[in-house]
C-alpha cells in the first residue's frame, strides 16, 4: 500500500522531470544548416538555372549588338570588243555602311537593358528560392519543437496516470479517475502522433526542395521555451541570420520601407529596364526610317588591244563610290508606331509593379505589427508564468485540492498556450523575413555563387 505522504512527493517529482524536460534551454543539434540548404537548394533548382542560362545568353546579345557592320566585297569584270579591238576591266571594291543615325547605339542600349532585365530576373528567382527554403527550414523547425511539446505533455499525462493507478490500488481514488487519465493520455499520444507526421511532412518538403534524402535532414531545435522565453526566438533569429539584422536597421515607417522597396525590389528593376529597353527599341525603330549610306573604294584594272598583233595598253587606278537607299516604298512608319506603343505598354506595366510592391510592403509591415502585438498579449501567460501556474496545479491535484476535471483543463490550457506563444513566435520570424523580401532585401548574404 502507497501511504498518502508518499504519493504527492513521486507525482511533483514526475512532474518536475518532464517539466525541466519543457524548460531546458537551447540545444544545439548537429545537423543541416540552413546556409547548406540553401546552397543545395540553389545547386538543384531549374529556375535559377534557367535565369542564369537567361543572363549568359543576353550578355552574348549586348556583345553582339555592339559589333559594327560587315564590309562588303565586290568583283566585276567587264570585256567587250570589235573586229580588231578588245577592251577588259577588273574592278574590285570594298562597300561598308556609316551609321550616320546612331542605329547602333540604340540597339547596344537596348541590349544592355535586356541584359540588366535578365539579371534582375536572376535576382528574383533566387530571392524566391531563398524565401521557400528559409520559410521550409523554419516550419521544420516549428513541426519538431511542437513534437517535444506533444512528448512533454504526454510523458506528464502518463506519468499522472500511473500515480493515479498506484491510488486507485491504496483505495485512496475511484477507478474512474485512472480510466479518465487513460483517455487523456490517448488525447495526448494522438497529438504527438499528428505532430510527428506535420513534422515528417516539413521534412519532405524541404528535401524536395534541396535534392537531399530525408533521412538524412536534420534541424536544430529547441527543446522548448527557457525560463525567459528566449530559447525558442533565439532559434530562430539564428535561422534567419541576416533577414533578422538587416529588418533591425530598417525604419518602422511604411512610406519609407516603400521608397527601399522601390529602389531594391527585382521585379521593378525588370519592369523598369524592359521599359527602357523599350525605349530603345522605338528610337532604332525610328533612326531606322533613315536610310543609311554605304561608301565604297576599291581597284580598277583595264586593258586596251587592238591591230592585227593585238598589241594594247594596260591601265590602273582607284575607283571610289557612293550608295544610298531610296525608302520609297516602306518608310517603316508602322514598325515605328508598334515599338511606340510597346514602349507605353511596359511603362504602364512598370507603374503596375510599383504599385503591386508599395501594397505587398504595407501589408507586410502590417501583418508583423498585428502578430507582434499578438504575441505581446499572450507573453504574460505563456512560458514562464505558465509554467508555474501548471506548478501549481500539479501540486494541488497532488495534494487533492481540485478535481480531476480541473487538473485536466489546466493542462489542456497549458498546452494551448504554449503551442499558441509557438505559432506566433514562428509567425513573427517569417513575417519578418516576408517584409524582408517585401521591401528586398536579401535574405542570405551575398556569396561569389549569387553575386
Amino acid at each position: 500500500m502507497v501511504s498518502s505522504f508518499f504519493w504527492p512527493r513521486r507525482l511533483q517529482a514526475a512532474v518536475f522531470v518532464s517539466l525541466s524536460l519543457v524548460a531546458s534551454t537551447l540545444r544545439a543539434q548537429e545537423g543541416l544548416a540552413l546556409a547548406d540548404a540553401r546552397a543545395a537548394a540553389l545547386r538543384l533548382d531549374p529556375a535559377v538555372r534557367a535565369a542564369r542560362e537567361a543572363v549568359t545568353a543576353a550578355t552574348a546579345r549586348e556583345r553582339q549588338a555592339a559589333a559594327l557592320a560587315n564590309p562588303t566585297l565586290n568583283y566585276g569584270r567587264e570585256q567587250t570588243s570589235r573586229t580588231g579591238q578588245s577592251n577588259a576591266q577588273d574592278i574590285a571594291q570594298v562597300e561598308w555602311p556609316v551609321d550616320v543615325a546612331g542605329q547602333r547605339a540604340a540597339r547596344m542600349a537596348a541590349a544592355r537593358f535586356r541584359r540588366e532585365a535578365a539579371e534582375a530576373r536572376l535576382s528574383a528567382a533566387t530571392q524566391a528560392l531563398d524565401a521557400a527554403v528559409l520559410r521550409a527550414y523554419v516550419d521544420a523547425i516549428r513541426a519538431a519543437h511542437r513534437v517535444q511539446l506533444a512528448d512533454a505533455a504526454f510523458r506528464t499525462a502518463t506519468e499522472a496516470q500511473r500515480v493515479n493507478d498506484e491510488r486507485v490500488r491504496a483505495g485512496d481514488v475511484a477507478g474512474y479517475a485512472g480510466r479518465r487519465l487513460r483517455l487523456e493520455a490517448g488525447r495526448y499520444a494522438a497529438r504527438r502522433a499528428d505532430a510527428a507526421g506535420q513534422a515528417r511532412v516539413a521534412l519532405e518538403r524541404l528535401a524536395l526542395l534541396t535534392g537531399l534524402p530525408t533521412a538524412q535532414i536534420m534541424v536544430p531545435t529547441a527543446s522548448a521555451f527557457d525560463s525567459t522565453g528566449t530559447a525558442y526566438s533565439a532559434l530562430l533569429s539564428s535561422a534567419l541570420g541576416s533577414a533578422t539584422a538587416a529588418l533591425r536597421a530598417l525604419p518602422d515607417v511604411g512610406d519609407s520601407l516603400v521608397t527601399r522597396a522601390l529602389a531594391n525590389r527585382a521585379d521593378v528593376q525588370i519592369a523598369q529596364r524592359e521599359a527602357q529597353a523599350a525605349q530603345a527599341d522605338a528610337r532604332l525603330a525610328s533612326r531606322e526610317r533613315i536610310p543609311l549610306p554605304a561608301i565604297s573604294a576599291g581597284y580598277k584594272g583595264e586593258r586596251v588591244q587592238s591591230g592585227a598583233s593585238m598589241t594594247g595598253v594596260s591601265l590602273f587606278g582607284f575607283v571610289a563610290g557612293f550608295s544610298m537607299p531610296l525608302p520609297l516604298l516602306d518608310r517603316r512608319a508602322s514598325a515605328v508606331a508598334a515599338a511606340d506603343a510597346t514602349a507605353r505598354q511596359l511603362d504602364a506595366e512598370g507603374d503596375v509593379a510599383r504599385r503591386r510592391v508599395s501594397r505587398e510592403v504595407l501589408d507586410a509591415l502590417n501583418a508583423l505589427r498585428s502578430t507582434e502585438a499578438e504575441r505581446t498579449a499572450l507573453q504574460p501567460f505563456a512560458g514562464a508564468e505558465s509554467r508555474l501556474a501548471l506548478r501549481a496545479v500539479n501540486a494541488a491535484y497532488a495534494e487533492g485540492e481540485i478535481t480531476l476535471t480541473e487538473w485536466l483543463e489546466a493542462m489542456r490550457a497549458w498546452q494551448e498556450t504554449e503551442i499558441a506563444l509557438l505559432t506566433l513566435t514562428t509567425d513573427i520570424a517569417l513575417r519578418r523575413a516576408d517584409l524582408a523580401r517585401a521591401v528586398g532585401l536579401p535574405l542570405f548574404p551575398p556569396t561569389e555563387s549569387n553575386r
